[in-house]
């Protein structure tokens, strides 16, 4: 039943959706982010729309709704490619053929509901009764299992979408020697909402299918999206500070694969190697808080791939990690003097925040730098 309460979320919804997809076409997106991000505004702007033209286009509500299964089976992989387009370098806006089974599945199915006479529509969509006539019935029952599907296909795209995003942070590693503005960690916070979403529709509907729509709280949903179209407002804009490489191997590939057409031979790859420490040792090019493979690549007359393949094979460490464990080489006798504070050293060894900073201490020595400076100075002292 609709209330006020839903009609304004409903309306505020659709408002946030509308403003969303305009910031789109005007904002920094290139253009399969941007389409992808006006994608995505789009579905949810429709979905949440549906109280709206209940209350105030009931004609229009048996054309209405079919669309809204069109939508749903849209929704999975639209958030998947969108992620995709923010996360690496995609050169089309359209999606794979496999993609789009489902979304047309629906709009088969929702030209079907088009067809049906107005008292089959209106008792289907309005009464909530089944007409007689095999055609109703086989619309209803394969609504039924397109929604199953698109359950599936929901949690499918999310695996797909959470292994895109590791596959990208991992690919930054070889690349860079500070993450912070480059990770995209709103994108985390991203589909954790749209799984809240997700989750408390699914609830949702099968509490109303089995009778059980006294513990249904419609104004929850609606607030729900609400809140998540306006995060996706306020971090979509955000993008890493310049492009990534794109002509390295993809990290998850095996060593064998990655590197099966490089011409570096093994004394080659040794007089790399002893360059790069010197690099590192001699011209501490470690300090610089902006060091990428790039850089590094420059710095001692080597192609980026050459040096990604030598840190791999020869030191076997990742560009990120080759740098952050000499960065807390150079730390360690600045947290045990203790002169400084741990923001200080941090900037002072090339980090470029003390959270980054304390993180990779920790990873490199098991302990943080109040512990590692207690326990230095424990050892001095029984010596």
């Amino acid at each position: 039943m609709l209330t006020d309460g839903i009609i304004a979320l409903s309306a505020a919804c659709l408002g946030i959706a509308l403003a969303g997809a305009m910031s789109a076409i005007r904002g920094p997106q290139d253009g399969p982010a941007r389409f992808y991000l006006m994608l995505v505004f789009g579905v949810f702007g429709g979905i949440v729309a549906t109280p709206l033209v209940f209350a105030f286009a009931p004609s229009m509500y048996g054309f209405y709704l079919p669309v809204i299964l069109v939508l749903l089976m849209i929704q999975p992989p639209a958030v998947f490619y969108y992620v995709s387009a923010k996360t690496t370098e995609l050169t089309s806006s359209s999606m794979r053929r496999r993609d789009i089974v489902l979304p047309i599945a629906a709009g088969l199915v929702m030209v079907g509901y088009w067809l049906q006479p107005a008292q089959a529509k209106t008792a289907m969509f309005i009464s909530g009764d089944l007409p007689a006539g095999v055609i109703p019935s086989t619309l209803v029952l394969t609504t039924f299992v397109l929604i199953f599907c698109w359950v599936v296909s929901s949690f499918v795209y999310l695996v797909a979408t959470l292994q895109r995003l590791r596959e990208y942070r991992s690919k930054l590693r070889t690349l860079y020697s500070n993450l912070d503005d480059r990770e995209l960690r709103w994108l985390d916070w991203f589909v954790v909402s749209i799984v809240i979403v997700w989750a408390v529709v699914a609830v949702t509907f099968v509490a109303v299918n089995i009778g059980f729509d006294q513990i249904v709280i419609e104004e929850l949903v609606y607030g729900l999206t609400a809140c998540l179209l306006l995060f996706v407002m306020a971090f979509a804009s955000i993008s890493p500070p310049d492009p990534m490489i794109e002509d390295l191997a993809t990290p998850e590939d095996p060593p064998e694969a990655k590197y099966a057409r490089s011409a570096l031979s093994d004394d080659h790859a040794q007089q790399l190697a002893a360059r790069i420490k010197s690099a590192m040792s001699q011209d501490a090019l470690y300090l610089d808080p902006n060091l990428s493979l790039q850089k590094l690549s420059r710095h001692v007359g080597a192609l980026p791939n050459q040096i990604s393949q030598t840190l791999n094979e020869r030191i076997g460490l990742t560009f990120f990690d080759f740098i952050a464990h000499h960065r807390i080489e150079a730390a360690k006798p600045l947290i045990i003097e203790n002169k400084e504070s741990s923001l200080t050293i941090s900037l002072d060894v090339g980090f470029n925040s003390r959270s980054t900073f304390y993180k990779a201490f920790k990873r490199e020595t098991g302990m943080t730098p109040k512990a590692y400076r207690d326990t230095m100075a424990a050892e001095l002292e029984g010596a």
